[in-house]
C-alpha cells in the first residue's frame, strides 16, 4: 500500500487523520503544518474558523485501487486533451492534472 492525498470536507475529517499539506488561513498564515495529526479539539477550532476543506494523507488504498484510479484519470484526461496534442505545454499541464487527480506528490 502507498499513501495518497485526499481532499475532504471538514465534516468528513476524523481525529487521528494526518494533514498532507500545511493548512493556511485566508491571509496565507499557517494554521497547521504539513504532517499535523488532527484531534477533536483541532477539528472544532477549524470549524469555528470557517475551514471547509483540507487535504489528508490516505494510506489505506491498495496498489490495485490506486492503479484503477490512475487508469480512470488517464482515460478522462485523454478525452479532455484530445485536441491539444502537440501544443506547447499541454503535456506538462496534463501530467500536473493527473498527479493532482491521483493525489500524487510531485
Amino acid at each position: 500500500m502507498r499513501a495518497r492525498q485526499l481532499d475532504i470536507f471538514l465534516d468528513d475529517a476524523e481525529a487521528g487523520m494526518v494533514l498532507a499539506n500545511a493548512l493556511l488561513d485566508a491571509h496565507g498564515g499557517t494554521l497547521l503544518p504539513k504532517g499535523a495529526e488532527l484531534t477533536q479539539s483541532v477539528l472544532q477550532s477549524l470549524q469555528r474558523r470557517g475551514v471547509e476543506r483540507l487535504t489528508i494523507v490516505d494510506d489505506g488504498a491498495s496498489d490495485e485501487e490506486l492503479a484503477k484510479e490512475r487508469e480512470h484519470a488517464e482515460k478522462r484526461l485523454a478525452v479532455l486533451f484530445r485536441r491539444a496534442e502537440g501544443q506547447a505545454g499541454s503535456e506538462t499541464l496534463r501530467r500536473c492534472i493527473l498527479r493532482y487527480r491521483t493525489g500524487e506528490t510531485p
